[in-house]
């Protein structure tokens, strides 16, 4: 199974360390994945609109007219089990981190090693909720786990 990854900054630099990080990281424990880069959280509803199959979200804070967090907050309204990693160069967000229950907020420079961690935890994840039926029950999300 290939996972879906977007990583939405608009530092190209920034996005482009990120984005050889991940292929890095793939690599090593042999796992197959579609990255996406987008240059604004707008560009990146934008596509999320026609395909919401995302497993893992890379996004920076501090971006043009949308911020990181309320991207973060419009995929939550219909996706819970999408992974969520902020990774920015301001840390007065974190606690905003916590609505959307993001996975982890990383301070930039991106240090590579916790970058590894943080999405091998990521990856953990995603293979736990693969194995779990989501319904969607008079407006709440109910997850079945399911049993082989």
């Amino acid at each position: 199974m290939a996972y879906r990854v977007a990583i939405c900054d608009d530092s190209t630099p920034d996005a482009e360390f990120v984005q050889s990080i991940l292929k890095d990281w793939a690599l090593e424990r042999n796992v197959v994945i579609q990255t996406e880069v987008f240059p604004s959280a707008e560009s990146f509803l934008f596509h999320y609109e026609e395909n919401k199959s995302y497993d893992i979200l890379l996004l920076d804070i501090e971006m043009g007219a949308m911020d990181g967090v309320a991207l973060a907050k419009a995929v939550r309204r219909d996706n819970e089990t999408v992974q969520i990693v902020f990774i920015t160069g301001y840390s007065e967000y974190i606690a905003e981190g916590y609505e959307v229950a993001a996975l982890h907020y990383l301070m930039k420079p991106v240090n590579r090693e916790k970058l590894c961690a943080v999405l091998d935890r990521a990856l953990e994840k995603q293979r736990q909720n693969e194995s779990v039926l989501n319904l969607a029950l008079f407006g709440e999300m109910v997850r079945i786990p399911q049993k082989y």
